[in-house]
């Protein structure tokens, strides 16, 4: 399975490259000297406030708006006046 991973060469340059999960040295772009994968941060972006991923919330109240209407319908086709909370 190819996946994306950093490279570093012996003389600092550092490169992304998609590759086999196994490879472990790869020949630098720049350079050509052998790259060593290395283990770098992942990029992860989070709400400032909440500390949710950007859009979770949105989809959250996009399924939740769903599901109401979903019983609203039901309730309305069995002649119940119900509406759930």
């Amino acid at each position: 399975m190819n996946r994306l991973f950093e490279f570093r060469c012996d003389d600092g340059h550092i490169s992304e490259q998609l590759v086999s999960d196994t490879l472990r040295v790869s020949p630098c772009r720049e350079c050509g000297k052998a790259a060593n994968r290395i283990m770098s941060a992942p990029r992860v972006n989070l709400e400032g406030i909440t500390g949710a991923f950007p859009g979770a919330y949105d989809r959250w109240a996009r399924v939740r708006a769903e599901k109401l209407s979903q019983e609203r319908k039901k309730n309305s086709s069995e002649g119940r006046d119900y509406t759930p909370l």
